[in-house]
């Protein structure tokens, strides 16, 4: 892949916010060409695109870049999500098909892929590698502040689960065990110790410290908000089978409560509604599968319980945009801008009440695979929207052009999206993988697992019983009527089929391969 002539590469994949705190980015001489961008990766966790009508720092942001409408994950949980992103591979590829081992989190994601993936990648071309915030799920559990720093890293300050789920209370790891330090306590609210400004402040300290490197540099800040917080158990840790749950049965044991905003931002959106699109709580879920036919319709308390989680979401995504804000001033003031493009996005994105789902994702409708995705800087498009289909597999390869690295160990999944960011080109119009894996619902029972495809216009998939859910979704974007046993619709399930057959153990360029027309 060429070097990329771009200035400067800040991904935002989704928030910063407000107090500094001492990350140190020494100065590298390196023989490293100075025009070669530097990247950051801003990313929230369980957003979903509509959040971003209340963030006014990244809808600038979107104005001085490229937004896709269509950018899906082909996991809707957090670590398949992620590791999708980071390794440019589909989960039966990264070995990362759950949020915890066997099937994925954090130790078969360093056996399968931590030596392939944008971070490491970077690394061995020369970047200095910072991570801040969220990585793999599993990550130093529990808490532990002598957990190995994970490859492809030069500067670490990861957070330790499970406190990883905690707005206050959580632990920050560094290069060493004498770096690790614990912020504050869960019960008790200090503003200085508010997760997103602290890694908001990091990243700063991180850019100011970079201003006269000889090297570029690669940092990704993944914020919590606003994915829901763990109460800690009062002896012991929380089980990682339940890590990731919304809104766990209380039989279970395990507490989750809305994301608690920044105190300053407590009495925001006073008047905040729940959006009710055509899905939300919907009447006759008789076509849809098994467990979405078992459930109730949702009852007036839970509507006002999923009000007020909405506004609490939004609420902490606040910090966030403050801190995207702040990262751009920054970066003007040390001269780095010019060479800087920004991207913000998330991991997977939210159910809040569509197809009676009360609170979660997993499940391959489309408000849990639609992620937030943005992208600007210098060379790329302003004020541009791209409709094409893209998937989270198509992020490393996107970094790996744009900087000029190669990947090693690995041939990508996913394709270079630079094309739709120059407008220089189309890239290849493709049907992209659904998956699933082992994960437990709210009551502890496991879920149903499926596995589909999504096409431009059409999605379908199958779980494991047999049973068949497909959308046309240009005649119905919220997926109210399953198509799959229509007769009118054959031809084109058929064609859906024939796409997962061909992906389903596709590698490399294989999976990149043109999806036939009409779907």
């Amino acid at each position: 892949m060429r070097r990329s002539l771009i200035a400067s590469i800040v991904v935002t994949v989704a928030a910063i916010s407000t107090i500094s705190a001492g990350l140190s980015l020494p100065a590298t001489a390196a023989a490293d060409t100075p025009s070669r961008p530097n990247v950051i990766v801003i990313q929230t966790d369980d957003q979903t695109v509509a959040d971003l009508d209340y963030m006014p720092n990244v809808r600038k942001l979107a104005r001085n870049g490229v937004t896709f409408d269509q950018m899906v994950t082909p996991f809707a949980i957090c670590c398949p999500s992620r590791a999708a992103q980071l390794s440019g591979a589909y989960p039966h590829n990264n070995g990362v098909q759950g949020n915890f081992p066997p099937d994925g989190g954090f130790v078969p994601w360093e056996q399968n892929s931590g030596d392939k993936q944008i971070g490491k990648w970077l690394q061995d071309d020369g970047y200095r590698t910072v991570h801040i915030g969220k990585y793999i799920n599993g990550y130093a559990y529990p808490n532990r502040a002598d957990a190995t720093v994970p490859q492809g890293w030069s500067q670490w300050r990861g957070s330790a689960d499970p406190s990883t789920y905690q707005m206050w209370g959580y632990r920050l790891n560094g290069n060493t065990p004498q770096e690790s330090k614990q912020y504050g306590n869960f019960r008790v609210e200090n503003p200085a110790n508010y997760s997103t400004d602290v890694y908001r402040g990091l990243a700063l300290d991180a850019i100011r410290d970079q201003k006269s490197a000889a090297s570029p540099y690669y940092m990704q800040v993944a914020f919590l908000a606003p994915h829901v917080e763990t109460v800690p158990l009062r002896n012991g840790f929380v089980p990682q089978d339940w890590a990731d749950v919304d809104d766990p049965d209380p039989d279970t044991g395990i507490e989750t409560i809305s994301p608690r905003p920044a105190p300053r931002h407590r009495n925001a959106f006073p008047n905040m509604p729940l959006a009710k699109d055509p899905s939300f709580n919907e009447a006759d879920v008789s076509d849809k599968g098994p467990f979405i036919r078992d459930l109730p319709v949702l009852s007036s308390d839970q509507i006002a319980e999923l009000k007020k989680a909405n506004r609490q979401r939004r609420q902490s995504l606040l910090a966030v945009d403050e801190g995207v804000g702040e990262i751009v001033r920054t970066l003007r003031s040390t001269g780095q801008y010019d060479n800087t493009v920004i991207v913000f996005m998330g991991d997977n994105g939210y159910m809040l009440g569509q197809h009676r789902i009360s609170k979660g994702k997993y499940f391959p409708y489309e408000p849990s695979l639609r992620i937030p995705f943005i992208v600007s800087g210098p060379g790329i498009r302003k004020n541009a929207h791209v409709p094409d289909l893209v998937s989270l597999i198509d992020y490393a390869p996107t970094m790996l052009t744009l900087t000029g690295a190669q990947p090693s160990g690995r041939t990508p999944d996913g394709i270079s999206l630079e094309p739709l960011l120059r407008d220089t080109g189309n890239v290849t119009r493709r049907s992209v993988l659904l998956s699933s894996g082992p994960q437990r619902g709210p009551n502890g029972t496991m879920l149903p697992q499926f596995d589909g495809v999504r096409s431009p216009h059409y999605s379908w998939w199958r779980y494991e019983d047999g049973f068949e859910e497909m959308y046309d979704l240009r005649r119905d974007p919220f997926q109210l009527t399953n198509v799959a046993s229509k007769p009118a619709y054959a031809n084109k399930r058929n064609k859906l089929i024939a796409e997962w057959e061909r992906l389903r153990d596709c590698q490399g360029a294989t999976c990149q391969v043109r999806a036939p027309g009409a779907i």
